[in-house]
């Protein structure tokens, strides 16, 4: 247990670091957005390039990987919109936002974090690949299952559509993802300088990050409809791991430690945005709850499954 400690305990201390000085205001709330844009826009993007422009492209890209992790996802979010749409009576719009928050992770400010305390050297492939299947497959997917119930008419459906492209195309990650894969495939590096740069903003991605999401909680309280809510959490911490391993039962020649970082990636809380991306369907305070509610359950959770897998 020391171990697993170890791991999760560090993450937790800089969320909690994050709060404390949030809600006490060392850290101006005005600033976390800023803070949250340096990890978006400089420091990920940095580490995802750095480290892959040099790996061999076959050492990057596992398509069993890929598979597992967006059919684990899309799994476990029409599993929670049927539960919810059946059992506790939403509509399906609002069932595809809670179904949205069980299949989205939050790969970046937690579940890479948590790859590196678990691992002496960091698989950014892994992360890379799971940034690919939430950005390019999942998220998309999900949204539009949202719109088309919805029942907008066919030039919203084009909107919805062009939106969706917009979005992945500008993606500050995917680009830094698809830069690094044709250093790779090209056999090329940045100047010197350039690359030395670039590790120096790569090291503090994953501080920033924990401290990020720590100051984002200050505030909100855990309230609305608790079936709901536990509903979300169970699936996000619960369900969504749970078919990625038995899915894992399917590949039984992947690696180890990928077969490890899909799970992790699987079991970490929704992303940080869920209020932001879904408060545009009447949700925010829902989906502000549910994110306290399941980044706090998370540390129990997350403790559990290293328990295991150490």
């Amino acid at each position: 247990m020391a171990v697993v400690l170890n791991i999760t305990a560090p993450i937790f201390f800089l969320i909690l670091l994050g709060f404390i000085g949030a809600r006490y205001s060392f850290i101006p709330q005005v600033s976390l957005p800023g803070m949250s844009r340096f990890v978006l826009y400089l420091a990920l993007p940095s580490l995802i390039f750095m480290k892959l422009s040099n790996m061999d492209i076959n050492d990057v890209i596992h398509f069993d990987y890929l598979a597992v992790y967006a059919a684990g996802g899309l799994l476990t979010f029409f599993i929670t919109v049927l539960l919810s749409w059946k059992l506790l009576k939403g509509n399906l719009v609002i069932s595809g936002v809670r179904g949205v928050g069980s299949g989205m992770s939050n790969s970046a400010f937690i579940g890479f974090p948590v790859l590196l305390q678990f691992f002496d050297q960091p698989l950014t492939q892994a992360f890379a690949m799971a940034l690919m299947v939430e950005n390019i497959v999942l998220l998309p997917v999900f949204l539009i299952f949202i719109e088309t119930m919805l029942g907008r008419d066919k030039n919203e459906g084009k909107s919805l559509i062009v939106t969706v492209v917009k979005r992945i195309s500008t993606n500050p990650l995917l680009i830094a993802l698809v830069s690094g894969l044709a250093f790779s495939i090209l056999d090329i590096s940045p100047p010197d300088f350039i690359g030395r740069g670039l590790n120096l903003l790569a090291a503090g991605a994953a501080p920033t990050a924990l401290i990020v999401i720590g100051g984002s909680l200050v505030g909100v309280s855990i309230k609305g409809q608790l079936s709901p809510i536990v509903l979300v959490a169970l699936a996000k911490l619960i369900i969504f791991p749970v078919s990625v391993a038995l899915l894992l039962l399917l590949t039984p020649t992947m690696p180890y430690e990928l077969k490890v970082a899909v799970v992790i990636f699987a079991a970490v809380p929704m992303f940080s945005t869920y209020p932001i991306v879904c408060g545009e369907y009447g949700e925010r305070s829902f989906c502000a709850s549910t994110l306290l509610a399941t980044t706090m359950l998370s540390f129990l959770t997350l403790s559990l499954l290293l328990h295991f897998l150490v």
